[in-house]
């Protein structure tokens, strides 16, 4: 099963949500200019949530796309608004640079200023692996983030747990949620992090409670009455942002952050996702 074909499922809404523009607080999204970033906050119910993660905030970063394109300064901006949401977790999910490895170093360098009461997890997108997976994956660590490549890891709370799993890039056939999940119990919450929302029917298949994923950078140019130029970026996916549901795993994809094949987004605008987790979410 195929992104495409979740198509046929439903949407699954929000029970809160809003958007904050960094620059001008209260802007509805429709008046935001393509450079300013959303940050979008989202209710998010999961199955077994222990009491002491009830109301844990995450904020997801993706897409961020360091290049000639994503300057050095929009990326510390991404930073700062980050941690102004007050994390307790931050999890991202891929694409950090284009190009070239000239731009790992400098990303970091802002990345590491990054800051979550339970840390900073990691996995690594296709724009990353045409880069360089091993260069990007250590200059990543060498700043404290925990990149988790088929691999996964708890997060403990006043004698309670969680679990965050990554996995490596979907379309480049490097994911592999059976070994990013060896050793969890299935009773557990697990999150799973993943660039490419390609991958929900083998997150639903392993009973995941919630992916994060981006790469579609929500379209990143659309244009009114041209519904073909709105999948500029990603032509065979029809799901390019938001919530979507198959089974009992739900799913985000983000619109990100930075911009490719061409230096603009129109009707599009970057987003930094927050979610804050409740307990008990029950499917339809």
């Amino acid at each position: 099963m195929t992104l495409s074909s979740v198509s046929r499922r439903k949407f699954l809404k929000t029970a809160s949500s809003f958007s904050l523009p960094l620059l001008s607080l209260g802007t509805p999204a429709s008046s935001l200019s393509p450079n300013e970033i959303e940050v979008t906050r989202h209710n998010v119910r999961l199955r077994n949530l222990p009491r002491s993660f009830e109301g844990l905030r995450v904020v997801h970063l993706t897409d961020i796309h360091h290049s000639k394109y994503v300057s050095f300064n929009t990326v510390y901006r991404v930073v700062e608004l980050a941690n102004r949401q007050k994390p307790d977790l931050i999890v991202m999910t891929g694409d950090y640079v284009t190009w070239s490895k000239k731009y790992i170093s400098p990303l970091c360098e802002a990345l590491k200023h990054l800051k979550a009461r339970f840390g900073v997890y990691a996995v690594l997108g296709n724009h990353d692996f045409r880069v360089d997976a091993e260069a990007v994956t250590n200059a990543l660590e060498r700043v404290r983030i925990r990149v988790l490549r088929n691999a996964s890891e708890k997060i403990e709370n006043k004698g309670e747990s969680i679990w965050v799993a990554g996995v490596d890039e979907y379309s480049y056939g490097q994911s592999d949620i059976t070994r990013a999940l060896k050793g969890v119990p299935n009773s557990l919450t697990r999150i799973l992090l993943a660039h490419n929302p390609e991958i929900i029917s083998h997150a639903s298949k392993h009973q995941i409670d919630f992916v994060v994923a981006g790469h579609t950078h929500g379209g990143q140019v659309r244009l009114p009455y041209l519904k073909s130029l709105n999948i500029l970026t990603q032509p065979r996916q029809e799901f390019l942002e938001g919530f979507v549901r198959d089974g009992q795993t739900q799913m985000y994809i983000s619109r990100g952050i930075g911009k490719v094949v061409v230096p603009l987004r129109i009707f599009c605008p970057p987003e930094i996702p927050v979610y804050t987790l409740q307990r008990s979410y029950k499917v339809a």
